[in-house]
């Protein structure tokens, strides 16, 4: 019994990760100059050769114990005092894909949920305790992509 409560927790670990690695790669995509877009775009046959997407709906998919909503209604409890932070939240204020505009509504409250939190610390951990981490710890995870060499796929 302890080693399947083990693998879950497993597979939900690697949700976490997989969302942290789908956002970190939209942030490169998102950011980087129009030459490396055009250079490292994820879909040649796309309609839309001139902008970049974030893939929310998968983000959304894999985000089963809500850490990627927890992050982003952290962002909305503080200042945006980092070039990531800003960066991050500039990407809810993109233009999404038909099929993902559903998804980024649900991340986008979680957001503005941050930026209306008045109690305190634990705001945003209430309102989605499922996820074992701390914010600190996802940005710091986000940082450690973005530092050692992670290219556009």
């Amino acid at each position: 019994m302890k080693s399947e409560w083990l693998i879950i927790l497993l597979g939900l670990l690697l949700g976490v990760l997989y969302c942290i690695h789908i956002l970190v790669q939209d942030y490169q995509a998102v950011t980087a100059p129009k030459l490396l877009r055009i250079l490292f775009k994820r879909d040649i046959s796309s309609h839309q050769h001139n902008r970049s997407n974030v893939r929310w709906r998968k983000i959304l998919m894999y985000d089963r114990i809500q850490c990627i909503r927890f992050l982003y209604c952290e962002l909305g409890t503080r200042p945006l005092d980092e070039e990531i932070r800003r960066g991050f939240v500039l990407m809810l204020s993109l233009e999404p894909r038909e099929e993902d505009s559903s998804s980024l509504v649900i991340f986008k409250q979680a957001y503005e949920y941050g930026q209306h939190s008045h109690s305190g610390i634990n705001y945003c951990r209430k309102k989605y305790p499922m996820c074992p981490f701390q914010s600190s710890l996802l940005i710091d995870l986000i940082k450690y992509l973005l530092r050692h060499h992670y290219t556009i796929e």
